[in-house]
């Protein structure tokens, strides 16, 4: 059985899908060890640059930083996680 993997706001090529996948974000998730980031490296990112008016298509490299987020939940023991104002 194959898993798929989306990660929001990387582009999972051959390079980042060894560096984001399952197992390392379970890690994060469950703090077993793992490192709280993975950077994540593109050569050649295509972009859209704005100047004066016009647009110009650049291919320049990027560097991502995908870590884990909690901004609108609270984790409790036992690795589960309620709304922000939940009592």
């Amino acid at each position: 059985m194959a898993t798929v993997c989306k990660v929001r706001g990387i582009n999972l090529n051959y390079s980042a899908k060894y560096l984001v996948n399952f197992d390392v974000i379970r890690d994060m998730v469950l703090e077993t060890g793992a490192e709280p980031t993975v950077n994540v490296h593109t050569e050649k990112k295509i972009k859209r640059r704005r100047k004066g008016g016009t647009v110009a298509i650049v291919t320049e490299p990027e560097d991502k930083t995908y870590r884990i987020s909690f901004f609108k939940r609270r984790r409790l023991s036992g690795n589960s996680s309620v709304p922000l104002g939940y009592k």
